[in-house]
């Protein structure tokens, strides 16, 4: 569903916000979700193990898991997920999926939740004798549901690890490649604010993320994320979504200093078109993004060399659909691709960015 609108996990309200907050685990009980897609992983078509079996450099995989409501609470297990953590920031090739992830949440007026994720990848050189990459990271997360619902907040710590023994296939020319990087660490709040026919998701999320290797630079940054999105309904039949955030990073990248900024927008329409079928569409886009390099070469003299970028060309486009098979159970297929306006194409698509999914949810009873 998400997909199809091409919102973020935080711009609306859906079973799905249980990966940024485990206590929403007990808004969401009792489900089975399958999922079966396309994706397109960071950089383009990589060859990466996953955890059904085989590699997705034709980028198919699977995922899905179940919750259930029992007397103490709710408990949740995931296989397979898309993995999106800290790891991309390491030179190395992020997992396609995590292995597992464990949730659990209390009942009562105030609901917490808790989870745990693990995500592993090894690639080895093509005679199979050297590990050119071995990166993992392990997960441990809380949350909770205050003011009667009014508020979500949550924290995540994330222990990553990486190491590769073939210089070459890690661009390295010093041999053994160790990281060295501390506990990543996110905090996340959103407050709901209720407006006639909907509700507008205010969202703050900070996170430190280091990704250093031993016997090179520091590579730490600090993320910082802020949305304000509009979810409101006109009729009975039609939502529409329009968000608008900043997100800021800075710190140093081996050493250098580098700095971003980025204003995304987003609009978004699911409706509901005929009985048991909703559309969905999306449009999201940077107006403006910048980055500044700092690098520093040793001397004598030493000297600092300063590179800045701007661009908020690149947009991305979805398309979905949501079908009520059964009263409790649904289909729900996805389309969407990067584009850019420029040039002598008014949208022209970035190769190795478009991916596909179905997904299905089965709703005990």
């Amino acid at each position: 569903r998400m997909g199809g609108l091409g919102v973020a996990n935080w711009q609306i309200e859906d079973g799905f916000n249980i990966f940024i907050n485990p206590a929403q685990l007990s808004n969401y009980k009792n489900e089975v979700n399958l999922e079966l897609g396309t994706w397109a992983p960071p950089g383009g078509d990589v060859l990466t193990t996953h955890p059904f079996g085989g590699v997705n450099n034709d980028r198919v995989g699977a995922w899905g898991g179940m919750n259930s409501d029992v007397s103490y609470g709710t408990w949740g297990l995931y296989l397979g997920r898309p993995y999106s953590g800290p790891l991309t920031l390491m030179d190395a090739t992020p997992p396609a999926a995590s292995w597992f992830d464990l949730f659990y949440s209390t009942k009562g007026p105030v609901p917490m939740g808790f989870y745990l994720s693990y995500a592993n990848q090894v690639v080895e050189t093509s005679n199979g004798t050297d590990t050119a990459d071995n990166s993992s990271e392990l997960n441990l997360g809380a949350g909770a549901i205050l003011m009667n619902g009014m508020l979500d907040v949550a924290v995540n710590l994330g222990m990553p690890d990486f190491e590769c023994e073939n210089n070459a296939a890690c661009g390295s020319a010093t041999g053994k490649i160790e990281g060295d990087a501390g506990i990543n660490i996110a905090l996340l709040g959103r407050y709901h604010v209720k407006h006639t026919g909907g509700k507008y998701l205010l969202t703050g999320r900070i996170m430190q993320a280091d990704a250093t290797m031993k016997g090179g630079g520091d590579t730490k940054l600090l993320t910082l994320n802020l949305d304000a999105t509009c979810n409101s309904k006109p009729n009975a039949d039609t939502l529409m979504i329009a968000g608008i955030g900043i997100a800021m990073t800075d710190g140093k990248v081996l050493d250098d200093d580098r700095s971003s900024l980025s204003l995304p927008v987003n609009v978004a329409v699911e409706h509901q078109t005929f009985k048991k079928v909703k559309t969905r569409v999306g449009l999201s886009k940077a107006i403006y993004t910048s980055t500044s390099t700092d690098v520093t070469t040793p001397g004598p003299p030493a000297a600092t060399t300063t590179t800045d970028t701007v661009d908020g060309d690149a947009a991305a486009v979805s398309m979905g659909f949501g079908w009520a098979i059964a009263d409790n159970l649904s289909l729900d297929a996805v389309i969407n691709q990067d584009i850019l306006f420029t040039g002598s194409y008014m949208v022209s698509g970035i190769p190795e960015t478009l991916s596909t999914a179905m997904g299905l949810t089965y709703r005990m009873k």
